[in-house]
């Protein structure tokens, strides 16, 4: 049996778990930033017994959750200002919390109890 002699250049190294991993997040962040991903909603203001829980997590786009809260955007038309989608969620939760802010202003009009 004759053995081919193989020179470094016909060999391709194998990739490492790491690369592996790396090129597989690649994947996933190009499918965030196209869109394509449903995404998710958080609602980010005050509990309201009966009604809505602090930061209740809604899959989904924006409009499909108002959709869904619509029975309790009747009565609280303000919770819809406080749902956020996963993309701004971060500098949203800093806005609820820092004064004069419009989301601040409309928690605190919702934790009063006005509408």
């Amino acid at each position: 049996m004759a053995v081919k002699k193989v020179s470094p250049e016909d060999v391709s190294p194998s990739p490492t778990p790491q690369a592996e991993e790396k090129t597989a997040r690649k994947g996933v962040s190009k499918q965030k930033s196209d869109g394509k991903a449903a995404g998710f909603c958080v609602y980010l203001g005050p509990s309201i017994r009966g009604v809505i829980q602090s930061g209740t997590v809604y899959p989904g786009g924006r409009a499909a959750v108002l959709k869904e809260l619509s029975s309790a955007l009747e009565r609280y038309p303000l919770i819809a200002s406080l749902v956020v989608t996963g993309d701004t969620l971060p500098q949203d939760r800093i806005k609820v919390k820092t004064a004069g802010n419009l989301l601040n202003v409309n928690y605190k009009k919702l934790a009063s109890g006005r509408k």
